[in-house]
């Protein structure tokens, strides 16, 4: 019975001390996430490419920050382009010395600060921009506190991006005025070959449910 009492003792602590080792991990853990949402600028050493727009930044205190390159679309794994856009970002920022100005439109995304990156005093979310190794990323230009920065405007981060995108699709469309008023005939969205139809003001079919100018959206 003793002997029984003791492995059950031994047993309890065991397993105790694993909780707290856990929970140990856990909470350095939570810390270290904490350290990475600064909006600050800060320095570092650039110590990972992981590709053409990520890589990883060694803080002079010890912390490695992952950082997305603001405005930056470089090609992914297993696209063209993807070795020349890494390479270059490794000749440029490989073991040198960086600070980084994180874009405060911006959290993190998928756990990396977005910024823009200064090796050695070169940006380099220009210089890959300016040697064609990677494209803007339009998506954000509406978002992102660098997207009126000069090297920003010139590659295609344009203010009037989003009004030029509004009457492409308003041209591209198959539909028209007198398609919508088809001469009286009540019509639906199943009488149309096309999602998403610039409706403007002109909407005697009530395709346009929520009134944001777009109908039979999908």
């Amino acid at each position: 019975m003793r002997h029984f009492l003791f492995y059950e003792t031994i047993f309890i602590f065991l397993v105790f001390l694993g909780t707290t080792i856990f929970s140990n991990q856990v909470w350095a853990t939570s810390l270290n996430s904490d350290l990475v949402t600064t909006s600050s600028n800060f320095s570092g050493t650039v110590t990972k490419v992981i590709d053409g727009d990520t890589l990883d930044v060694t803080t002079i205190e010890g912390e490695t920050i992952t950082v997305r390159l603001a405005l930056i679309d470089a090609p992914e794994t297993d696209e063209s382009g993807f070795d020349e856009a890494k390479n270059f970002m490794t000749e440029q920022c490989l073991d040198k010395n960086s600070e980084v100005d994180p874009d405060n439109n911006q959290g993190l995304t998928y756990g990396r600060t977005v910024a823009v990156v200064y090796c050695d005093g070169v940006n380099v979310n220009e210089a890959i921009l300016d040697n064609g190794f990677a494209d803007v990323y339009q998506d954000f230009c509406d978002v992102s506190e660098f997207a009126d920065s000069n090297w920003a405007q010139e590659h295609g981060c344009s203010s009037n991006n989003s009004n030029k995108d509004n009457e492409d699709k308003v041209e591209s469309s198959g539909i028209n005025n007198i398609q919508l008023d088809n001469n009286g005939k009540d019509l639906d969205c199943k009488d149309f070959g096309e999602k998403n139809i610039p409706v403007g003001g002109n909407d005697p079919n009530n395709l346009d449910a929520d009134g944001d100018g777009v109908g039979c959206e999908g």
